[in-house]
Order: C-alpha cells, then structure tokens, then sequence
C-alpha cells in the first residue's frame, strides 16, 4: 500500500513537473515568434542612424553650390539635398511607429525613405558628372580636377584616372584638389580617402606640386612618406591651401 502511494505521489509529482516545463517552452516559442515579428518589421540599422555623411550633406551642398555657379549643377545639388530631408524626415517617421508597435507603417516609411534615398543618388550622380566634364573639359588625362565633388564622387574618379594611367604607361597623374572638399567633414573623409588609393597603387604622392592645391602621384616609386598628409590636410582645413580654380 505504501509502495502504491510513492508511486502515486512520484507520479503526480512528474506530470507537475512536465507541465511546467510544457508551459517554460511554450512560453519561450511565444517569446522568440513575437521577436521574430519584431524583427521582420523594425527599420534597418541605416535608418534609425542617419550616417554622418548624409545627415552634413545638406551643409557641404550650400558650401559647393557657392562655388559652382552652373544653375543646372546647383539645382541638382539643390534637389539631392531635398530628397535627403525627405528621407530623413521618412527614416524618423519608421523609427518611432516602430517603437509604437505599428510595423506596417514603420515598414512603409521605411520603404519611402528608400526611394527618397535612391532619387538623392541619382541627382547627385548627374551633378557629379555634370561638374566633372566641365572642370576637366580640354584637359590631358593625366590631370585631373575634383572641384565640385563629395569625397566620395572625387575618390572614384581618382580611381579610374589612376586605373588609366596604370593600363597606358603614364609616369605621373596631377590632381587637383579643389575647395569642394573644404568643409570639415570632408577633410576627414579625404585623408583615408588618399592613404587608402596611395596604398592600393603603390604610388608616391607629391602635395602642392606643380601648384598649390594640387596632389602630385608617381608611378614606380612605391608610396613613400606618408607624414606630408597630416600637414597637407590641416593647411586645408584652415584654407591655407589655394586651389586653383
């Protein structure tokens, strides 16, 4: 009798425990579908943190269009810049349905957002090549001239100049810097920018020659000293450098 009573008791115990455990898992599976909801429909990364390149782009544009007086070139960059307010604006709007559990309209401004985003790259493509046929209009492809260009933009450009020079045998590549890449930001941008495609095409890099303002690149050199950069992009960020224009 009391074997069948601690087995009773030892029964009733188990089936407690298996519900509870039964409960523990299904309470979890509840727990991971709900953040997989989540998941599905939370903003990108890029959308809840605007990158610092977009969110001073606005700023660089007013500094570029003064600088570049094509109307075409300055409505370009003038419509770009709108199109990363709206973006922005769209970015901000999915960010916070999100943190009110709307997912589906936090998807469609994210969505928004990327269509704005798309249209900004496109208007500032056409300006980029636009201002970059004109400043280098006439000129031999072993210089170059970057006014009116983002970092970006400039630095593939360069790229392609350097690729070219690379494929004809050319000695040297002259490129000049102009004060597009003035701002602050763009600075910093610049410096990696140079070290980074110096690097990539084992070249030497000459500042302020055969003019101020101006990159000198050598080809067979190897990179050389690269301590000149400091000093080179600081005289920028203070405008003591006068590009030519």
């Amino acid at each position: 009798m009391g074997n069948a009573q601690s087995i009773g008791t030892l029964l009733t115990k188990g089936i407690k425990v298996y519900k509870k455990i039964k409960r523990e898992k299904e309470r979890q599976e509840r727990q991971q579908h709900h953040q997989q909801q989540q998941q599905q429909y939370q903003p990108h990364q890029e959308q809840q943190h605007r990158p610092p390149q977009q969110q001073h782009q606005g700023n660089h544009h007013h500094q570029i269009q003064q600088e570049h007086d094509d109307p075409q070139y300055a409505r370009l960059r003038d419509l770009a810049h709108q199109e990363a307010e709206k973006r922005n604006a769209c970015y901000q709007r999915s960010q916070e349905a999100y943190h009110r559990g709307n997912g589906a309209q936090a998807k469609e401004e994210s969505n928004q957002g990327h269509r704005h985003d798309e249209q900004m790259k496109q208007y500032n493509r056409q300006a980029a090549d636009l201002v970059y046929a004109h400043k280098n209009q006439g000129r031999p492809p072993t210089e170059i001239d970057l006014h009116g260009l983002f970092v970006q933009e400039a630095k593939e450009r360069v790229d392609a100049a350097l690729r070219w020079c690379e494929k004809n045998g050319a000695d040297h590549l002259v490129i000049i810097v102009g004060k597009g890449l003035h701002s602050p930001g763009q600075i910093a941008k610049l410096k990696p920018a140079i070290i980074e495609l110096v690097q990539k095409y084992k070249v030497q890099c000459t500042p302020n020659k055969p003019n101020p303002g101006c990159l000198y690149i050598e080809f067979g050199k190897g990179t050389g000293d690269l301590s000149w950069l400091d000093r080179f992009t600081d005289k920028l960020s203070r405008n003591d450098v006068c590009a030519i224009m």
